[in-house]
């Protein structure tokens, strides 16, 4: 199947997937702008047609491009044919449904690719997100494994590897460096509790933001 063949609906559904990796429906609905019924109807045919396929061990269940899919949209995957960890996809997912609170306040904003970090001297440890608000790196530091609040002052103070592919930068940078905004999300409401009492207790400064699960615990 030729790319041109593809629906408005499946062409905005692979150009989503490129960029966010792995998505629910109501995800894809949120970028697409597509109804409930447009979006259940495209997904299906790219799965038939094998451009995409689906987690079903949960509900809601999980998108992400196949090979195939992904030659049409010209988004590299690697070649291994292991199935990513669900930890993986899992994070992934709520990663996305953080961006999607950020821009209740923020319209415009958007998480960047580890590229675009790595140009800047940054190399993302897991949990670690950042995205652009007016010109401003904001950092995002995503709990939803039970993180230890102690985790928050060594990733601000860690040192970054640098990416020679993508920067030629002699010193070596940290995210306190880098970020104009700071942000520790959670999936956990009792882990933001623990969050607050430890960034007050140590003098730092973050704002505390609550994801709420897509899946139950």
């Amino acid at each position: 199947m030729m790319p041109g063949s593809l629906s408005p609906a499946e062409r905005v559904i692979l150009d989503h997937l490129k960029r966010l990796g792995y998505a629910t429906q109501s995800q894809l609905e949120y970028w697409g702008k597509y109804s409930q019924t447009a979006m259940s109807l495209a997904l299906s045919s790219l799965c038939a047609r094998k451009f995409v396929r689906v987690e079903k061990k949960v509900r809601p269940n999980i998108w992400n491009l196949t090979w195939a899919g992904a030659r049409v949209v010209d988004k590299p995957l690697p070649w291994s044919l292991r199935k990513p960890s669900w930890s993986v996809m899992a994070h992934i997912v709520r990663r996305n449904q953080c961006e999607m609170l950020l821009r209740e306040t923020h319209a415009d904003f958007r998480f960047l690719d580890k590229p675009a970090l790595f140009r800047i001297g940054l190399n993302p440890s897991h949990g670690e997100h950042a995205g652009g608000q007016e010109g401003k790196i904001v950092f995002v530091l995503l709990d939803d494994y039970l993180m230890g609040s102690n985790r928050i002052s060594t990733t601000l103070s860690r040192r970054h590897r640098l990416n020679e592919k993508y920067c030629d930068f002699k010193n070596t940078v940290t995210w306190s460096m880098i970020f104009k905004r700071f942000i520790v999300a959670s999936t956990h409401e009792k882990q933001i509790e623990r969050h607050e009492r430890f960034l007050h207790r140590k003098g730092l400064q973050a704002e505390l933001l609550y994801v709420p699960p897509i899946w139950a615990y």
